[in-house]
């Protein structure tokens, strides 16, 4: 039997990439609005934020989609805690090009990639 998250987690999508360098970044034009997958763990133990609580931005490297870094998250939330710091919030997000953002963003990216640009 696994037991309960420590996380409540809710998923976000945004737009990204407004402003491109590379004229073949999408294959449309250089306006499209391309989207990222962002996740948030909010801690159940801490639900309600107070003054002096982190918030930590996790940006991962190519390859390496954002639930990877859970059992990272959930050592920094021990640890912390230990030392009677608080986390607010664990934010993550796809690039744009992989993973779920690369799914919401399927047939737009060009040949031109930036990512988190």
């Amino acid at each position: 039997m696994s037991s309960p998250s420590p996380w409540r987690k809710i998923e976000h999508i945004i737009p990204c990439q407004h402003i491109r360098e590379y004229p073949a970044a999408t294959t449309g034009t250089q306006n499209d609005v391309l989207h990222l997958a962002v996740k948030q763990y909010v801690p159940t133990n801490s639900p309600k934020p107070c003054a002096g609580d982190i918030t930590i931005v996790i940006a991962p490297g190519g390859g390496f989609g954002k639930e990877l870094y859970e059992p990272v998250c959930q050592e920094l939330l021990v640890r912390y805690g230990k030392k009677g710091l608080n986390i607010r919030s664990i934010w993550a997000a796809d690039p744009a090009h992989q993973g779920e953002s690369g799914m919401l963003n399927e047939g737009r990216g060009g040949i031109d990639r930036e990512p988190l640009k």
